[in-house]
């Protein structure tokens, strides 16, 4: 059987042979001198502002817009800028490991007639003219070698690393495109979200927040700052499909739900669609104007959805302490004025027939307890409730009416106390619909607790 070995080593041999031949450069004078395929001085990054690829029948274009870049074709979309940028270092990292000398057999043998891939970079001089530069990529060779020339060279093509080769031959196209959801968002004004006709609207003035939709409140400017963090944040869990033939297969014609963001004087809409697969909780989505349909994960849309629970500012008040120079008290038939002093409180009673054995309906002003009253101050400015509900204030259940003054004794807000029937806990409302409210909270509002002593 030794004959049989023979001829199967020889078999190998002249297998291997037959390959080199095919892989090995073309059998002619060749010129050997590891140097820069591209000189560096060709091309400069900073400088590259258009980039156009064109591989398997396609071509791709990439078009800087600022500090960002945005494929323009086939489709537009935004693209990563590291990554185009490595079209550019890795072209001037490649080394030429020779030159080999082209005629139509060698360069055909080297997959560079037609050739496998070509990269277009537009540079733009100081002196304001754009020049173009060209490169051809042929076939991969052995041992991380690969074939390629300049667009303008006629008589050599080059034996260079295979590292440019890999980057754009064997890289998907759709893994240059960003992930942003919102692309390039920094200040925001406004965040709309739209689900079945309910509408919740967030909108920044400075750095407040309020909520105009569904109610006009105070937003909890944490909450609010934490929804913006997130929306710059979000990024897609993959690319499903381009130029989609029907949007309503993914549930976007409607949509399902709709986050408009607004800032900077740029507006982005998000579509949100179905669920990607029965059970699944990510959802099909797509930037209204794209042609592009994403996947959204679950984890994201949950931390992008405004939430009015979350973002309603559950203190009962959006006045300072500090600003408050004066308070009114109406609590059943008893009318308490508070006035800030130099140093501490003082107070007048309407409407009392007793206190402490004085004659209320003197109106003569009284010291009060100033613990009392920062400790009052502190539950209408800084308290938060433990929960908070969009409802009708329960007007037949209030205990107590609260003013704030300002120190020309001008009404700066208003706050009314009520007793929730189901379980007597306190609700504080201001007028705009939002029910605070607090399981416990120290609330002097009655004479008594507010330390009320003798006239001076």
């Amino acid at each position: 059987m030794r004959w049989l070995r023979s001829v199967i080593a020889l078999g190998i041999a002249l297998a291997l042979g037959l390959a080199a031949r095919q892989f090995a450069a073309p059998p002619v004078a060749t010129t050997s001198a590891r140097r820069p395929f591209v000189p560096t001085s060709v091309v400069d990054p900073e400088r590259v502002i258009d980039v156009i690829l064109e591989r398997d029948g396609v071509r791709y274009r990439f078009v800087r817009r600022g500090e960002s870049w945005w494929q323009t074709e086939p489709i537009e979309f935004p693209v990563d800028s590291w990554s185009i940028r490595q079209f550019v270092i890795r072209l001037l990292k490649t080394e030429s490991v020779r030159s080999v000398p082209a005629d139509p057999e060698s360069l055909s043998r080297a997959g560079l007639s037609p050739a496998v891939a070509s990269i277009e970079l537009t540079i733009l001089n100081d002196d304001g003219v754009s020049r173009t530069v060209g490169v051809e990529l042929g076939k991969r060779s052995l041992a991380g070698r690969a074939y390629a020339r300049m667009s303008d060279a006629n008589a050599t093509f080059d034996v260079v690393d295979a590292t440019l080769h890999e980057f754009v031959l064997e890289r998907d196209p759709k893994e240059f495109r960003r992930r942003d959801i919102f692309v390039d968002l920094s200040e925001v004004d406004r965040v709309a979200f739209n689900s079945g006709g309910n509408l919740t609207v967030l909108e920044r003035t400075g750095r407040d927040y309020r909520l105009s939709a569904p109610v006009r409140a105070r937003a909890d400017r944490a909450q609010a700052e934490e929804l913006l963090d997130a929306l710059r944040r979000a990024r897609s869990g993959g690319f499903i499909v381009d130029r989609p033939a029907e949007l309503a297969v993914y549930g976007l014609a409607p949509a399902a739900a709709t986050i408009t963001v607004d800032g900077a004087g740029n507006t982005q809409t998000l579509l949100i669609g179905d669920a990607v697969s029965i059970g699944a909780q990510d959802r099909f989505g797509m930037m209204e104007g794209s042609q592009t349909i994403v996947r959204l994960p679950a984890a994201e849309i949950a931390g992008i959805v405004p939430r009015v629970e979350r973002l309603l500012d559950a203190v009962a008040t959006g006045v300072r302490p500090r600003d408050v120079g004066g308070l009114e008290i109406v609590s059943g038939a008893n009318r308490v004025v508070l006035h800030r002093e130099v140093e501490g409180w003082t107070a007048r009673l309407f409407d009392v027939s007793r206190i402490d054995g004085a004659d209320a309906a003197s109106k003569e002003p009284r010291v009060v307890d100033t613990d009392a009253v920062d400790r009052l101050l502190s539950a209408l400015c800084e308290a938060r409730a433990g929960s908070v509900e969009i409802a009708d204030f329960p007007a037949d259940r209030e205990v107590a009416r609260i003013t704030l003054l300002g120190f020309a004794g001008e009404p700066i807000d208003t706050v009314r106390v009520a007793r929730r029937a189901s379980d007597d806990k306190l609700i504080l409302e201001n007028g705009d619909g939002v029910l605070r409210i607090h399981g416990a909270i120290d609330l002097p509002l009655e004479p008594a607790a507010l330390g009320l002593m003798r006239t001076r």
